[in-house]
């Protein structure tokens, strides 16, 4: 059968379908991954076959200056009192709606070409099954163009899913409160009308969804799942020589992810004082920074290695303990390497706040619509800027699945003095009691099947669901 997976321009959300992509691909089948021109070189370095959409000289809509903003706190907020939420809900609910809403508009807009050149190509080629990045929500009106099957891999937790139930579930509150009933919906009835299509619970959640999170990982959602085991790719680059030697001292990895980098500077305090903490210590520390996470870092101390890239394939094999910020990429890597896990986690909410200044010379922890470094700079005035949490989207469930099952703790920099971070880091390296922790995530991460093993499920549903 033939096979399209759509994907967002971002590492963080292509390498997790790289090893779906392959098993298809090695079980005989035509694979093909549509996704912003720009990115197409990163989709081939990957060994698949890449459908550019858009201008390969031109930048992608995320970093255009007309741009979805995050939305205003005040309006979010109204949402979530509205839908009932308390506590950790509504961090689920700023998650899709201030964060995931502004990825899922850019692929959908019908005065930008891209949505409407992944259908025409959906409706020549003819794939049997599109398999579609949440935040690619043109993928599923792609697939009902050309007749194709269709579902959503997901990313990390279902927080568009979950979401989805619980406007669901309060569409009259939200209508007496005279709230938008459902924004991704909003979003995509542009796209889909043009096709003659009407917004339905098929083009929201897919027709099922692959899931490689573990059971503890989930949110519950009415969505219906295949499990998958999270298989961690992430590129394939040269095997450094330094790290065919076993390290002498235990090895710390410290990375704190790809995409951030891409749009703010500084690391919010957090990595000077961590390497700040390991430097009476008898480890190496290998930090995967660049310049501008290692800002305000005069000098390093003997035993840290700061290095801009190292594969976690490659590199985590050979660490007593991963340091990282609780990005499911990095997660997923650490259980599959048995790895004991500090994962960064301030514990403040993930809401976005828009700030006032001159983006010449922005914040620690601020970005601002249309930047990035290295290719969309150009600004000339004071402009809203939005200010990022110290934290990742996903620190908040990661951590507490790594301390629920004793494979690491919590760090938090901004309650946690050097000295305190130091200890911690020492006792995660020397008590055994975690290494048996990350054992255990191990064995409940191999009790799922395989990519492999969920193809023969992907045929099935493909024959049941396509349309001839």
């Amino acid at each position: 059968m033939r096979v399209l997976f759509t994907s967002y321009p971002s590492h963080a959300h292509l390498w997790p379908v790289v090893p779906c992509a392959w098993a298809l691909q090695s079980a005989g089948h035509e694979v093909r991954v549509a996704t912003h021109a720009s990115f197409a070189g990163s989709v081939t370095a990957a060994g698949l076959t890449p459908v550019p959409l858009g201008d390969p000289d031109g930048v992608e809509p995320r970093i255009r200056p007309d741009a979805k903003p995050p939305e205003h706190p005040d309006e979010v907020l109204r949402h979530a009192d509205v839908l009932g939420l308390t506590g950790q809900e509504r961090e689920h609910w700023i998650v899709f709606h201030q964060w995931l809403l502004c990825a899922i508009s850019d692929y959908v807009r019908t005065d930008l070409p891209e949505a409407g050149e992944l259908v025409d190509f959906a409706r020549a080629w003819r794939p049997d099954l599109v398999i579609w990045d949440p935040t690619f929500a043109s993928g599923p009106v792609a697939a009902r163009a050309c007749g194709a099957a269709h579902a959503r891999f997901l990313l990390g937790p279902d927080f568009p899913g979950w979401s989805f139930d619980r406007v669901a579930e309060k569409r009259d509150a939200l209508r007496a409160a005279g709230l938008p009933e459902n924004l991704q919906a909003d979003l995509l009835r542009p796209l889909a009308e043009r096709y003659g299509m009407e917004v339905d619970d098929e083009l929201l959640y897919g027709q099922w969804s692959i899931d490689p999170m573990p059971p503890g990982m989930r949110l519950p959602t009415s969505a219906v799942t295949v499990p998958m085991r999270y298989v961690p790719y992430n590129g394939a680059v040269p095997f450094p020589e330094w790290l065919r030697e076993r390290p002498r001292v235990p090895r710390i990895a410290l990375t704190l992810g790809e995409s951030t980098r891409r749009f703010i500077k500084g690391d919010w305090g957090r990595s000077p004082m961590i390497i700040e903490a390991v430097k009476d210590l008898d480890v190496e520390l290998v930090a995967t920074l660049n310049s501008l996470q290692l800002e305000g870092i005069r000098d390093l101390p003997a035993n840290v290695r700061a290095i801009e890239w190292v594969s976690l394939n490659q590199l985590l094999p050979t660490c007593s303990a991963v340091i990282h910020h609780g990005g499911i990429g990095t997660f997923g890597a650490a259980c599959a390497f048995k790895v004991p896990q500090i994962v960064c986690d301030t514990e403040e909410t993930v809401l976005v706040r828009p700030s006032e200044v001159d983006p010449r010379t922005i914040e620690d922890g601020t970005f601002r619509n249309g930047f990035e470094f290295g290719v969309s700079e150009e600004v000339v005035q004071t402009v809203t800027t939005w200010e990022l949490p110290a934290k990742k989207l996903e620190a908040t469930p990661t951590s507490e699945y790594v301390i629920g099952r004793g494979a690491g703790t919590r760090l938090n920099h901004r309650a946690q003095s050097v000295d305190e971070i130091r200890k911690m880091i020492e006792q995660v390296v020397s008590d055994v009691s975690y290494a048996r922790g990350a054992q255990a995530v191990l064995d409940d991460w191999l009790s799922l099947p395989s990519p492999a093993a969920v193809v023969p499920v992907l045929e099935r549903l493909t024959a049941e669901h396509r349309r001839a």
